[in-house]
């Protein structure tokens, strides 16, 4: 037996000098690596039970949306090419953190500065001065988007020029990474004001299908015209069952027009002068809608994609067109989406607005109800 010599075992030195950092409720690990050549990879381990492998030598690592107010071990461990796993390193943390939901509002620019749109602007400058504790979201960060934290999003597309579909959507929009981080927030609950050119996106998310997405769609310069435009909360308002939708929390408080140019009580929005015309609605009567999906095409909408007709064209009296629909909440997405597709609903009318106010109520009723 005195001949037999043991092999040394192999030695596989750990990490060191392991620390975290944390900003908000996001952590970041830091540590040194060992001097071996061989090392290969890292492996982090969340409470000893989530792994986490990490293929080439680094020395730090990015948690985004750490767990808040309770204990918990990071493990890291150096991994090496034949397989051997040192010992570890352990962080442990409790980030106390307390959520206070805000409103959120994206803008289809990299900054409030560069915004051009004269609609756009004017909307985001409402925004700051009516919500000071808001967040204003650019595709740079809207990854960063939680319910918890901003329980209301609102997105105003308003272009001229702009083609019709979803993915003709400014880039800053309609790219990959912004539909995957708004698809995220949705399902995780939160909840979205889509006005204009952005109902488009109640399709592109996945929330209704491609099958219903808005087909009435103007883009043009517009014109000037002497009448009021509005919107009528009484779906079917001229038939013998009618929706009366005044009582919504969206529409507290607006001022109704009793004696209107059409003979009806509506909703003025949009006073004499010179008007864009873009509409970016729902024509009810072009989805093949039938009455095995409801008993009008109002209803049958409604069955199809969970949702419930607002308003429509201040003019109509029966069942053609959604204006303003809200989305209910579902099982897959468990937030509420109200989506503001009128022409009327311009924000900046260029030769002012006498009604300027009923735009910026509802859209505040619209937002502080999406937060409740």
């Amino acid at each position: 037996c005195s001949d037999v010599q043991i092999q040394e075992a192999v030695k596989s030195e750990s990490v060191q000098n392991l620390s975290y950092s944390v900003d908000g409720r996001n952590v970041t690990l830091n540590w040194t690596n060992p001097s071996s050549s061989d090392q290969s990879g890292i492996e982090i381990i969340k409470d000893n039970t989530d792994v986490t492998d990490v293929d080439g030598v680094v020395n730090t690592y990015y948690i985004k949306r750490a767990p808040v107010n309770t204990d918990v071990a990071y493990t890291v461990k150096a991994r090496y090419s034949d397989g051997r796993i040192s010992e570890g390193q352990t962080a442990r943390l409790n980030i106390q953190y307390t959520a206070q939901a805000k409103p959120g509002m994206l803008i289809a620019y990299n900054s409030v500065s560069e915004i051009e749109d004269d609609d756009e602007k004017a909307a985001v400058e409402w925004f700051q001065k009516t919500y000071p504790t808001g967040v204003i979201f650019t595709p740079n960060n809207i990854s960063e988007i939680y319910p918890d934290e901003v329980s209301a999003l609102w997105i105003m597309i308003d272009r001229v020029g702009i083609s019709q579909g979803w993915k003709n959507l400014p880039s800053a929009i309609s790219s990959d990474a912004t539909i995957s981080a708004l698809t995220q927030y949705a399902k995780d609950g939160g909840n979205l004001l889509l006005c204009k050119h952005a109902t488009q996106l109640v399709s592109a998310i996945g929330r209704i299908s491609d099958n219903y997405a808005p087909g009435i769609f103007g883009s043009g310069d517009g014109g000037s015209g002497t009448d009021n435009w509005g919107f009528n909360a009484v779906i079917g308002s001229g038939l013998e069952e009618s929706y009366d939708h005044r009582g919504h929390s969206a529409f507290t408080g607006m001022e109704e027009l009793a004696e209107s140019d059409y003979g009806h009580p509506v909703y003025a929005m949009e006073g004499p002068g010179w008007r864009e015309d873009h509409n970016c609605m729902w024509d009810l009567n072009a989805y093949g809608l039938t009455t095995a999906n409801g008993a009008n095409v109002v209803l049958a909408f409604q069955n199809v994609t969970n949702s419930t007709v607002l308003g429509t064209w201040a003019h109509v009296l029966d069942y053609c067109c959604a204006g303003i629909v809200e989305f209910n909440a579902t099982s897959d997405y468990p937030g509420k989406i109200i989506a503001i597709g009128l022409s009327a609903y311009e924000f900046n009318q260029n030769t002012g607005n006498k009604y300027q106010s009923n735009i910026e109520l509802m859209t505040k009723n619209s937002i502080d109800y999406l937060m409740k």
